[in-house]
């Protein structure tokens, strides 16, 4: 039971409270009768993008309130204890009659039974924004547990606009000096991270990213579904970070010619475990046949180069495409709904597909030694699906920023002009 002075004390701080925050790109529309729910992965700025919805969407902090539920005074909290926060709140602050107040809970999914109390500011009017990311309660399951009560917004770590425009370079004048400033910021992500906290403490990223590894692995997966294989759990971990291209079949054989006891049935739900946490996303095939799709397996990739980085992956053609993956993800692409990659018949393989939009291949240079496999690929899944915007995203500039082959037109962008939106 939270004493009613405890209340009082955590109300006032939060309607006082101010933070400092990089606002991010992502365009919300508040809906009516319906929470919402900002989904997400760990440590992707979900508390510090309430901060920005409360600045938009209301000045007057006395119609609206924050809460942290992890904050260490509500610890214990019950969902008698949300009703009597509402009394509190009501008796500090007595907004006019009928107020329309919003409500900004952040980590409710602490609380036992936090959905009847969520439901109820629903029923009279309200407006809530929700986020949760524990082990308790996954955040992307909240609109689940609401039961059609509240709408899902993603929110994933920085993209690369975002940090560049946190820099000062987005729209810079293309001057060389502000290329060569671009390009290095792209590197840095590329190598490093596009986590907020390591975009903003470059000298710390080694160790916030070993922590978000651990508490991704321990707190969201160990913790959640009573993992007890761990060193099965560790290993497939690396082992996807390693695959290009695998299968649970694949990576079962792999394991056991490794001499680690894990089956089938485990490792598929080691696999959608890391799904959940939003660590990971299986990006399958764009075919019809549901047999073919689990034949040709899955492109692992994962919410950012952090994590590869480490797990002691350095390949810069693995990393690039990776990245070039998360971009789209933040561009609000939903992988295997509106992304996929993609096979030719004559099995060669697209690394991405917008299906009736675009066709993206990416490498880190376009070489005599794998030009002609690149752009055929490319032409053979435009003939087959109808795609005719193809893509090639490289990181090393190549002569031609456009080619005429077949009587298509192929886009050659290194990897800051695709950024850049040119």
């Amino acid at each position: 039971m939270i004493e009613r002075g405890i209340w009082e004390e955590v109300i006032a701080d939060n309607l006082e409270l101010r933070v400092n925050y990089m606002p991010r790109e992502v365009e919300v529309q508040l809906p009516r009768s319906r929470a919402l729910a900002v989904v997400g992965p760990r440590r992707a700025g979900k508390t510090y993008f309430l901060f920005q919805l409360w600045d938009e969407l209301d000045g007057d902090r006395k119609r609206s309130l924050y809460v942290n539920f992890e904050d260490p005074r509500l610890l214990g909290a019950s969902a008698g204890d949300l009703m009597e926060m509402l009394r509190v709140y009501y008796a500090m602050v007595s907004p006019p009659k009928e107020t329309r107040v919003l409500f900004l809970l952040d980590e409710i999914q602490v609380v036992d039974g936090w959905e009847r109390f969520v439901r109820y500011l629903l029923d009279r009017g309200h407006q809530v924004i929700l986020t949760g990311s524990s082990s308790k309660l996954l955040s992307k399951e909240i609109a689940t547990v609401l039961r059609g009560r509240a709408l899902g917004l993603n929110l994933y770590p920085f993209s690369l606009r975002e940090v560049l425009r946190m820099r000062g370079l987005e729209g810079s004048l293309p001057s060389l000096e502000v290329k060569g400033k671009i390009a290095g910021i792209i590197r840095e992500c590329l190598e490093w991270s596009s986590y907020p906290e390591v975009v903003l403490q470059p000298e710390l990223r080694r160790e916030i990213l070993r922590e978000i590894l651990d508490v991704t692995i321990y707190r969201d997966v160990v913790e959640r579904w009573r993992v007890d294989n761990l060193k099965a759990l560790r290993f497939l971990f690396k082992l996807l970070a390693s695959s290009s291209h695998t299968s649970i079949t694949k990576l079962h054989s792999t394991m056991k010619s490794l001499g680690i006891a894990v089956g089938k049935p485990t490792l598929a739900n080691y696999l959608e475990y890391l799904s959940d946490a939003l660590i990971l996303f299986p990006l399958r095939a764009y075919v019809k046949s549901v047999k073919k799709k689990e034949l040709l397996g899955f492109k692992p990739y994962f919410v950012d180069n952090g994590l590869l980085k480490s797990l002691g992956i350095n390949d810069r053609g693995r990393l690039l495409e990776n990245l070039v993956f998360t971009e789209l993800l933040k561009r609000g692409f939903e992988p295997n709904r509106d992304l996929f990659f993609y096979v030719t018949e004559k099995k060669n393989e697209v690394d991405f597909l917008i299906p009736g939009e675009e066709l993206i291949q990416v490498s880190w240079g376009l070489y005599p030694a794998n030009e002609h496999r690149e752009l055929s690929a490319l032409l053979e899944a435009a003939g087959e699906t109808g795609v005719n915007r193809l893509t090639v995203v490289t990181w090393e500039r190549y002569a031609k920023k456009e080619l005429k082959l077949g009587g298509r037109l192929v886009r050659v962008l290194t990897m800051e002009e695709w950024i850049m939106g040119k």
